[in-house]
């Protein structure tokens, strides 16, 4: 089974902001880095919230307001060495577009809905080139007879 960590986007390539950005800094960040989540760190490092383009856009345009008046501060979080299963089960349980990933309370990286539209793809191809299309199950079965 893969492990979340190598699906994920590693902490490196992550695009964050920190709790007194303003909303419209996180739109014009979300914009220009064509991303839907910023994790929301303090100046110590430490993962504080989340804001999605959803809670951007529902703020509105020209909003001068801080990014921690509308961050979700209540997380989930997974594990860098948990399993996909794992990941997607959460997910899906409670209805997130994605999670951080972390290893002993730091921020490595974060998984999104996207990083397993990537898996499913992936697995159906995989599926595709061992599965025998239909033409050849039924020439197949009409040569055992």
């Amino acid at each position: 089974m893969l492990d979340i960590s190598e699906i994920m986007t590693p902490r490196r390539s992550l695009v964050i902001i920190g709790p007194g950005s303003t909303i419209d800094e996180a739109r014009r960040t979300m914009a220009a880095h064509a991303i839907r989540h910023l994790p929301v760190l303090d100046d110590a490092g430490k993962l504080v919230g989340l804001v999605s383009q959803t809670d951007v856009l529902v703020a509105g345009h020209g909003d001068s307001r801080m990014v921690r008046e509308i961050m979700v501060r209540e997380i989930d979080t997974v594990d860098e060495r948990s399993n996909v299963r794992h990941a997607a089960l959460l997910m899906f349980r409670q209805k997130r577009s994605c999670l951080p990933v972390t290893r002993d309370g730091e921020l490595r990286g974060i998984v999104t809905d996207s990083d397993f539209l990537g898996v499913a793809i992936t697995l159906m191809e995989q599926l595709e080139v061992v599965e025998p299309e239909p033409e050849e199950v039924e020439a197949t079965d009409g040569a055992l007879s």
